[in-house]
C-alpha cells in the first residue's frame, strides 16, 4: 500500500516527464538531474508526443547534452509507468549503444524507486538487453539502425492512449557522415523497413541526433524524404544572441574554441546547420564579386563536370566559364543543370551564345559522362574540346580544394556579378558536407589550369 505522500509523488511523476526524470535519476544515481531550459523544452515536446499531438518528431541537439538520458531512457520508463502495455523500438547506429540504453532503461524499471510506485514484473523469458517485456506485454526491442527488426512492432493497435513509439537516437555514426553509401543506406532503411514497424498508424516516430551532414537522416526527412510532415525541435549550442544553450556545459568562450578547432564539427554537431556560414574549406568572403565591365575581353575557357542523367537524386552537370586576367582567376558564370545527354549537347552552344563570349577551349572532367560529352561535342559541333588529364583528376575532392585554397584566400579568384553568385557561394559554404560539389571541382580544375600550370608543363591534353 502506498502512503499518501507516495500517492502524491506517483501522480506528480506520471503528470510530468521532467519531474519523473529527476526522481528516477536521483534515486538510481544519487545525483541531481540538471533542469537546464533545453531539458524543459525537450520534456514538454515529448509530452506533446504522449498526448497524441505530435506523430513525427526530430530533435537536433549537440552531443553530450543529455538527450539520451531524457528522451530515450527516462521517456520509455515514464511511458511504461503510465501505460505498462507500451511497446518501443529503440535504434541507434550501433548495437552496443542501443543495448546499453535498453539495459539502463530496464534497470530503472527494476529499481526499488520505480517498483515502489509502479509494480511491474518483467518476464523471465524475455529479459535480454535487446528484447524485454513485462506481464502486460509491454517492453522494448533495441538494435542497431542497420540491424534486423523482425517479430516486434512499436505501439499498440487501436490504443486510445499513448502506447509506445519508435525512437531513433543517433542513426548515423559521425565517422560515416562523409560516406554517401552509408548515409543513403540508413535513409533508405527508414523508408524500406523502420517506418513499417509500427502497430498503428498513430504510433509516433522520434529521431534524436546531432546534425552531421546536409543529407543525414534529419536532413533527408526534413526535406521530404519520407513524404511526411515532421515537427522539428532544433536546439543549437548558441542562440542568435550568442548565448549558450547550456551554460553549465559550455561557455561562449569554450564553444568558440570548438568552432576555431573545427568549423565543420561546430556548424553541424553544435549549431545543427551542417555548413559554416562563412564557408568551410573555402570561405565565402574570400571571393570578391565584381561588375563585368571591369574585365576587358580575355580568353575564356569552359569547364564541364558531367552527369549521366537529369535525375535530381544524383549530381547535376556543372558548367563554368572562366579565364585569367592580371594573374587572377575570373569566373564569368558557373551553373548546374539536370540534363540528359541530347539536351546537354543542345544546351552548351546555346548557353555560350547567351553569355556572349567566345570560348577558346572546353575542358571536360573524364569521369561519369565526361568522355561521352567530349566525343559527342567533338563530333557534332565546331567547338574545341579536351579531357582534363592533370594530376588533379586522381586527387580527392578535398585534396583538390585544399591545393587551390591559397589562391582563393589571397583574393585571386573573382566572380563576375550575376544571379548565379548566391547559389555558387552557398555550395561553397556547405562543402564538403553538401549533397553536390560540382562548382568546387570546376573551380579547382580552372585554377589549376589558369594559375598553377607553367607554360612548359601543361598537363592537359587537347
Amino acid at each position: 500500500m502506498l502512503t499518501n505522500e507516495e500517492k502524491v509523488l506517483k501522480v506528480m511523476c506520471e503528470s510530468d516527464l521532467l519531474f519523473f526524470t529527476r526522481y528516477i535519476y536521483k534515486e538510481n544515481t544519487r545525483r541531481n538531474f540538471n533542469t537546464a531550459p533545453h531539458f524543459v523544452e525537450i520534456a514538454n515536446t515529448l509530452q506533446e508526443v504522449a498526448k497524441g499531438n505530435i506523430k513525427r518528431l526530430i530533435i537536433n541537439i549537440p552531443p553530450r547534452y543529455g538527450k539520451t538520458e531524457l528522451a530515450v531512457k527516462c521517456f520509455i520508463a515514464w511511458s511504461l509507468a503510465k501505460n505498462p502495455s507500451s511497446k518501443f523500438i529503440h535504434l541507434s547506429y550501433s548495437d552496443s549503444l542501443a543495448l546499453d540504453n535498453s539495459s539502463q532503461t530496464k534497470e530503472y524499471i527494476e529499481s526499488d524507486s520505480f517498483q515502489k510506485l509502479w509494480q511491474m514484473k518483467l518476464k523471465k523469458d524475455a529479459q535480454s538487453k535487446s528484447k524485454w517485456f513485462n506481464d502486460w506485454s509491454g517492453g522494448v526491442y533495441a538494435t542497431a539502425s542497420g540491424g534486423a527488426i523482425t517479430g516486434f512492432g512499436a505501439g499498440v493497435t487501436d490504443s486510445k492512449e499513448f502506447s509506445g513509439a519508435i525512437i531513433i537516437d543517433d542513426p548515423l555514426k559521425p565517422d560515416d557522415a562523409f560516406s554517401e553509401v552509408k548515409r543513403k543506406a540508413v535513409n533508405e532503411r527508414f523508408n524500406n523497413t523502420i517506418r513499417s514497424r509500427v502497430n498503428d498508424r498513430d504510433t509516433p516516430i522520434i529521431v534524436i541526433m546531432q546534425r552531421l551532414h546536409e543529407d543525414d537522416m534529419s536532413g533527408f526527412l526534413l526535406n521530404g524524404g519520407s513524404g511526411e510532415e515532421w515537427t522539428h525541435l532544433c536546439l543549437p549550442a548558441l542562440n542568435e544572441n550568442n548565448e549558450p544553450l547550456w551554460k553549465e556545459k559550455h561557455t561562449f568562450e569554450e564553444l568558440e574554441q570548438i568552432r576555431q578547432g573545427s568549423r565543420y564539427t561546430f556548424a553541424g554537431q553544435y549549431m545543427q546547420t551542417p555548413s559554416p556560414d562563412e564557408g568551410g574549406e573555402w570561405k565565402k568572403n574570400w571571393f570578391q564579386i565584381i561588375p563585368r565591365q571591369l574585365i576587358p575581353p580575355i580568353k575564356w575557357n569552359m569547364y564541364i563536370d558531367g552527369a549521366y542523367t537529369k535525375d535530381n537524386a544524383n549530381d547535376p552537370t556543372g558548367i563554368q566559364i572562366a579565364g585569367k586576367y592580371n594573374n587572377d582567376y575570373i569566373i564569368l558564370t558557373s551553373i548546374d543543370k539536370y540534363l540528359e545527354m541530347p539536351e546537354l549537347l543542345k544546351f552548351i552552344p546555346e548557353f555560350i551564345k547567351a553569355v556572349g563570349v567566345q570560348i577558346s577551349m572546353i575542358y571536360v572532367e573524364p569521369k561519369a559522362s565526361g568522355k561521352s560529352i567530349a566525343q559527342l561535342i567533338k563530333q557534332q559541333t565546331r567547338l574545341n574540346i579536351a579531357e582534363i588529364k592533370s594530376d588533379f583528376v586522381q586527387m580527392s575532392k578535398i585534396e583538390r580544394a585544399r591545393s587551390v585554397s591559397p589562391f582563393i584566400e589571397s583574393g585571386r579568384v573573382k566572380l563576375i556579378e550575376g544571379s548565379w553568385n548566391e547559389h555558387y557561394l552557398q555550395q561553397i559554404a556547405v562543402f564538403p558536407n553538401g549533397k553536390h560539389d560540382e562548382h568546387i571541382d570546376l573551380t579547382s580544375y580552372g585554377i589549376e589550369k589558369e594559375l598553377m600550370q607553367k607554360s612548359n608543363n601543361i598537363n592537359i591534353r587537347v
